[in-house]
């Protein structure tokens, strides 16, 4: 009996352990994508044709992927006359002065409204600084506004009768092919500073019209 019972003993102590139960790898959760969907913004600058002067417009943008976005932009150019079409003025203003034997003067300016559309890819980043690169197309509205002085004298809806017939490049407003491209830099998050380059040309009769821009903007990204 003590025989057996020392038996049973040792069969219960050689009975192997229950496996632990294997852990479970929590799955991974991707972090969700916080940069914004549209932005909103104002802009102002210089450009410069054949002198400098001051441009202002807004754009709207929507985000398409992480780093590329579309953006519509609307801008006011206060004057992108031509060196040419300067020239040209001057010599009608000449040739007012030598044929009439008095004072003649001529001056024109070109304002202008611009809307684009393009795409603009843009490097999202961590520390707030956001280098971007884009390219636009649309329509910009040019009105040349000649002006001829003869003897202190205002003639330029008259001009014609002193043998001066201005062209269609002298002649406006008229809507013309805009497109263009540009860089710069995005600074903030939420509110951001915009300071860019961009260069712009418009299909004007005659010769295009180059627009050379500084632009600074303020906008909010939502």
């Amino acid at each position: 009996m003590t025989v057996l019972a020392l038996a049973g003993a040792a069969q219960a102590q050689t009975v192997p352990a229950a496996a632990a139960p294997a852990q479970r790898t929590a799955p991974t959760v991707r972090q969700a994508d916080t940069t914004s969907k549209w932005f909103l913004g104002a802009l102002s600058g210089i450009q410069v044709v054949d002198h400098g002067a001051p441009v202002a417009g807004g754009e709207f943008g929507i985000r398409l992927r992480r780093n590329v976005q579309v953006v519509v932009g609307a801008t006011r150019m206060w004057d992108v006359v031509t060196s040419s079409r300067v020239d040209e003025v001057n010599t009608f203003a000449s040739y007012l002065q030598q044929t009439q034997g008095k004072p003649a003067s001529g001056s024109i300016d070109a304002p202008a409204w611009v809307a684009t559309a393009g795409l603009r890819y843009i490097h999202e980043t961590t520390v707030g600084v956001r280098p971007y690169v884009m390219a636009d197309a649309g329509m910009g509205r040019v009105e040349y506004r000649p002006t001829f002085i003869l003897n202190a004298r205002d003639i330029t809806t008259g001009v014609s009768q002193y043998g001066v017939t201005l062209g269609r490049d002298l002649l406006g407003p008229g809507n013309h092919l805009a497109y263009g491209a540009g860089a710069g830099l995005v600074f903030g998050d939420k509110w951001y500073l915009d300071l860019g380059v961009r260069l712009t040309r418009i299909n004007t009769p005659d010769h295009v019209t180059d627009v050379r821009r500084i632009s600074i903007g303020m906008g909010r990204r939502f």
